[in-house]
């Protein structure tokens, strides 16, 4: 499970010229409907165009290597209520540790990459992350890792829609900015997954 809280900003690396321009467009339309209709559309900033949302991920993975240190790599695909991502994990620094017969502990470094889509659209982007994890294994099969992703980065930009909300909207108010463009960076990301390993 991912729970996935990205801020957007205009320095947002990637995306925050877009969000700027998304900002810039959606209160440039508002103005215009406001002025022709007498509406009072409220108005909005950088922040109004994150990204949030929690991912349940299926992730299956090789371990690669014996002994104390191995290679690991995962196939990622993770299912919001809005969002789906389709990506790979690489961790080429792994060491594991056994402390009983039953019980062994490890710790990986890598990150992710990941296709980023909305659910029932065509809207697309990209998801970044750097990840660290610690993890169990217990018995014969069982896993449990903690994972922190100490920065992630991703968005959705649809180019057409922000170039059509660039538009006065005469008749009617301007569409869903976060439609034309949801993008953000955080840090301080935990996730928890259960496994098991054959």
């Amino acid at each position: 499970m991912v729970p996935l809280d990205l801020e957007a900003d205009a320095s947002t690396p990637f995306f925050g010229d877009d969000v700027s321009d998304a900002v810039t467009a959606y209160n440039t339309a508002a103005t215009a409907y406001d002025r022709m209709s007498g509406a009072t559309t409220a108005r909005i900033d950088a922040g109004d165009l994150g990204v949030s949302d929690t991912l349940i991920t299926i992730a299956p993975g090789l371990d690669l290597g014996a002994g104390p240190l191995f290679f690991r790599i995962e196939g990622i695909a993770g299912y919001g209520s809005e969002l789906r991502t389709y990506g790979i994990g690489l961790y080429p620094l792994n060491v594991q540790l056994g402390l009983t017969r039953d019980l062994g502990v490890y710790a990986s470094l890598g990150g992710t990459a990941s296709y980023l889509r909305r659910a029932g659209t065509a809207d697309e982007g990209a998801l970044l992350s750097a990840r660290v994890a610690a993890g169990a294994r217990i018995g014969r099969h069982m896993v449990l890792e903690v994972g922190y992703s100490a920065y992630t980065i991703g968005g959705i930009v649809d180019r057409s829609r922000l170039r059509d909300m660039a538009l006065d909207y005469e008749g009617g108010p301007p569409p869903a900015p976060d439609r034309a463009v949801a993008a953000g960076e955080g840090t301080g990301l935990v996730d928890l997954s259960v496994g098991v390993s054959f």
